[in-house]
């Protein structure tokens, strides 16, 4: 008799899972207050950063290597620069550069610096992966010593 509640209860989490809608990676803030508090909120970051910077090098605790600690912190803050440039130039840029199909951008159209500038902001990857890779290091490193 037990098995039967939990066929149900997997039924409902099946049923439930296989329901899901997608949900793509990159989504649009909602007007411009989203945008606004987006950007606010990678400013906030790029003060803490620059704050833990300082701490660190005001600190220079003894015992203890940083160095892959603050690469991390560095490829964060070169992340969190290069993320809010791309959010500002994305408003900026005209429409027609963007290649669309079915409301989905498919390509974008690169004819000056500014919007090569601005694709490698769509690449903001690049730096924050190897952060996190160096984030890892650093705790690994932390945990044997």
């Amino acid at each position: 008799m037990p098995i039967k509640p939990l066929l149900l209860v997997l039924g409902f989490l099946g049923a439930f899972l296989l329901s899901a809608v997608p949900a793509w990676a990159v989504q649009a803030h909602g007007g411009a207050e989203g945008l606004v508090s987006h950007q606010l909120g990678h400013v906030l970051f790029v003060v803490g950063l620059g704050y833990l910077l300082f701490r660190l090098r005001q600190l220079q605790i003894r015992g203890l290597d940083l160095r892959e600690f603050k690469i991390f912190l560095y490829l964060l803050l070169a992340w969190n620069i290069l993320t809010f440039s791309g959010h500002w130039m994305h408003e900026l840029m005209a429409p027609e550069k963007f290649i669309k199909s079915d409301g989905h951008i498919l390509s974008f159209s690169v004819s000056s610096i500014s919007d090569a500038y601005f694709y490698l902001t769509r690449l903001d990857h690049l730096l924050l992966v190897p952060s996190f890779c160096f984030l890892l290091l650093a705790l690994r490193k932390w945990r044997t010593q």
